[in-house]
C-alpha cells in the first residue's frame, strides 16, 4: 500500500508553509489599510511643535489685519519675512479663489489637498511636495484654509517607496520573499536531512557513516553535525575493539581447547570405568566450547566482511532442498511436523555454503523452541524471494524481538538452560543473509509462535 504525501509531515513544508502565512497575512491586512487612501497621496494626522508653529503663524496674520486693514491675505502672507522661509498655500472654501504666497518656478499640484478640507490638520505626502494643514485664518470674516508646502527637490527613498502603486509595492515584496523564503527553507532543512540520514545509516549498523561539514559558522545544526560525528567516531572505535577482542580471544583459546581435547582422548585411552563418565562430559563441554569459538570467530568474519564469499549463479531451491530435508529429518527425531510449501526457480548469485547454514540456523531454532509443527514457505514473486518460516511455540516479548538477531542474546534464562546455546545461530543468520543483500525480520504471530521472514532480492550481487 502506497504511502500518501503528506506535507504536515517534513519540517520543510512546516517552516515554509508557517512563513508565508505570515507573510500573507500581514499584506491582507496592509492591503485593507491601504484602501483608505489615495493610491498617489499618504496623510496623517498633525501633532506637536510643527502644529503650534503653524497655528501661530496664522493668529499672527489675523492680528495683522488690525494693524493694516487695507491689506488684503495675499499681501500680508507675501511679505518678505515670511515668503522667504515658507511657501504657503490659502484656499477659501465653497469659492474660486486661492493663491500663494510667493511666485514658485512651478506651482505644485494643490489638488491632492482638497480631500483634506474637512479634516484636523494633516501631513500630506505626495510625489511632489508634503504639506502641512489645514489651518483656520479668520480674515476680513472670511476663513481661509492655510497649508504650508514643502517641496520636494528629490523625493526620499521612503517616500518613493510609500507612495509607489500598491500592485507594485505586492509584487516585490511578495516575490522577494518567496525567493528568500524557499532559499531560507532549503538552507535550513539540508543539513536537517544530512543529519536524518547518517542517523538512519548508523542505526542501521553502518559506524563509518559521518555527516560532511562544509558550514563553517559554528551555528547550531553546525555544531551537532561535529557532535554527531564526534559520537559516530567514539561508536565506532569501541564497537570496532568489541569485535576484534572478542575474535582475539576466541582466537587464543582454540591452543588450549585442543590440548585440553587432545588430553581427553590420552585419558579415554586409559580410562576406568569410574572415569568413564567424567570424561564424557568433558569431551562433550569442550566440543561444546569448540563449536561456540567457531560460531565466535565465523560472526566476528562475517561482520568485519573478512569472511571469504564465493558467490555462484545458482538455483535457491537446490540450497534449500538438502537444508530442508535434514530439517524434516531432526523435527521427525523430536516428534515435530514440519510442513514445506512453494517452491522457487529463480537463479541467484549465491554462496552456498553460507546461505545454507543461515537457513539451517533459523530452521534448528524454530524447531527447538516450537510445540509441535513448523512451517516454512517459499514465495517466488517478481522482483524477490519470500521464505518465511513459523513455529507453533510461545513466542518472544515484542520488546525481545528486536534483540533477537544481536550475539548472546537470550529472552530468559530459561530458554538458555533447555537450548544451551550461545545466542549466535541467529546474528549469524542475519549477517549471512545481509552479505547477500538481503533482509530479515521477526515477528509474533496472533496467538502463536515466531515468525522469521528472509527477502532475498532478484539483483542480489
Amino acid at each position: 500500500m502506497l504511502k500518501l504525501f503528506n506535507p504536515r509531515n517534513y519540517l520543510f513544508f512546516k517552516i515554509f508553509g508557517w512563513f508565508w502565512l505570515t507573510i500573507l497575512c500581514t499584506f491582507s491586512v496592509l492591503f485593507l489599510l491601504s484602501q483608505l487612501t489615495e493610491t498617489s497621496v499618504d496623510s496623517h494626522t498633525l501633532h506637536g511643535p510643527k502644529l503650534l508653529n503653524l497655528k501661530r503663524l496664522a493668529s499672527g496674520l489675523e492680528r495683522a489685519q488690525l494693524k493694516k486693514p487695507e491689506k488684503t491675505l495675499e499681501q500680508l502672507a507675501s511679505h518678505p519675512r515670511i515668503s522667504r522661509h515658507r511657501l504657503l498655500y490659502f484656499t477659501l472654501p465653497d469659492s474660486n479663489i486661492a493663491f500663494f504666497n510667493q511666485q514658485a518656478k512651478e506651482q505644485p499640484d494643490v489638488s491632492l489637498l482638497a480631500f483634506t478640507q474637512q479634516l484636523a490638520p494633516q501631513i500630506i505626502t505626495t510625489a511632489q511636495y508634503r504639506a502641512i494643514g489645514p489651518i483656520k485664518v479668520n480674515y476680513q470674516n472670511q476663513d481661509y484654509l492655510m497649508y504650508d508646502i514643502e517641496p520636494w527637490r528629490s523625493p526620499p527613498l521612503g517616500i518613493r517607496i510609500v507612495l509607489m502603486p500598491l500592485w507594485l509595492k505586492l509584487l516585490v515584496v511578495i516575490g522577494a520573499t518567496l525567493l528568500l523564503s524557499l532559499f531560507f527553507s532549503r538552507v535550513l532543512i539540508k543539513p536537517i536531512n544530512a543529519l536524518k540520514h547518517a542517523t538512519s545509516q548508523l542505526a542501521n549498523g553502518q559506524l563509518d557513516t559521518r555527516v560532511e561539514v562544509t558550514n563553517k559558522s559554528g551555528d547550531e545544526l553546525t555544531t551537532l553535525a561535529k557532535d554527531f560525528n564526534q559520537m559516530a567516531q567514539r561508536l565506532e572505535s569501541l564497537v570496532t575493539s568489541q569485535k576484534r577482542l572478542m575474535a582475539d580471544i576466541s582466537h587464543e583459546l582454540r591452543s588450549p581447547l585442543t590440548r585440553l581435547q587432545m588430553a581427553t582422548g590420552l585419558a579415554q585411552l586409559k580410562q576406568s570405568s569410574e572415569q568413564e563418565s567424567y570424561l564424557a562430559r568433558i569431551e562433550k563441554e569442550a566440543n561444546n566450547l569448540d563449536k561456540m569459538i567457531s560460531d565466535v570467530l565465523k560472526l566476528s568474519r562475517l561482520e568485519a566482511n573478512n569472511q571469504y564469499i564465493e558467490k555462484e549463479q545458482q538455483p535457491l531451491q537446490s540450497i534449500l532442498q538438502q537444508v530442508l530435508k535434514d530439517a524434516e529429518f531432526e523435527s521427525e527425531q523430536q516428534q515435530k511436523t514440519l510442513t514445506i510449501s512453494g517452491t522457487s526457480q529463480k537463479q541467484l548469485p549465491l554462496d552456498a555454503a553460507l546461505i545454507a547454514s543461515a537457513f539451517e540456523n533459523i530452521l534448528r531454532n524454530a524447531i527447538k523452541y516450537a510445540k509441535s509443527a513448523i512451517h516454512c514457505t517459499i514465495d517466488d514473486s517478481e522482483n524477490s524471494i519470500i521464505i518465511t518460516i513459523c513455529d507453533d511455540g510461545d513466542g518472544v516479548s515484542d520488546a525481545d524481538l528486536p534483540y533477537l538477531l544481536e550475539p548472546f542474546y537470550r529472552v530468559s534464562q530459561s530458554r538458555e538452560r533447555q537450548s544451551g546455546g550461545a545466542g549466535l545461530g541467529l546474528a549469524i543468520a542475519k549477517q549471512a543473509i545481509e552479505l547477500h543483500q538481503g533482509a530479515i525480520s521477526l515477528a509474533n504471530q496472533p496467538n502463536s509462535g515466531l515468525k522469521v521472514t528472509i527477502t532475498l532480492n532478484n539483483e542480489t550481487k
